[in-house]
């Protein structure tokens, strides 16, 4: 299973989870490729509810990236995921949302 930055992905968030959470991949296409290096750089999302906003530090995804629900991409925390924990291929953000996220990652976290 070979995948890129920027790819959504399903994680298993434990064995009991058939369906997974999205998730979006920051990590280098080195570090994907690379067998050697079983975990990988992520910000994850939940779905969207009716009426619910979208805070300072969520991006919205959508269905121009591959995901079947409205879904919160929180920014605020980068989380680390094991490669044996993807479930499936969702979609990939598409070059307007990278940039979303860039920034919103780059602001929250005081990077510049």
């Amino acid at each position: 299973m070979n995948h890129r930055r920027w790819n959504i992905v399903f994680l298993r968030t434990d064995e009991k989870d058939p369906v997974g959470h999205p998730a979006v991949i920051l990590s280098s296409d080195d570090t994907m490729a690379d067998d050697k290096q079983q975990r990988f750089n992520v910000v994850t999302g939940t779905k969207k509810q009716p009426g619910e906003s979208a805070r300072n530090h969520h991006v919205i995804l959508d269905e121009a990236d591959g995901m079947e629900f409205l879904t919160l991409v929180d920014c605020s925390l980068v989380y680390v995921a094991r490669k044996s924990s993807v479930l499936r291929l969702s979609g990939s953000v598409t070059m307007h949302r990278r940039q979303q996220i860039q920034r919103t990652i780059r602001g929250y976290l005081g990077l510049g």
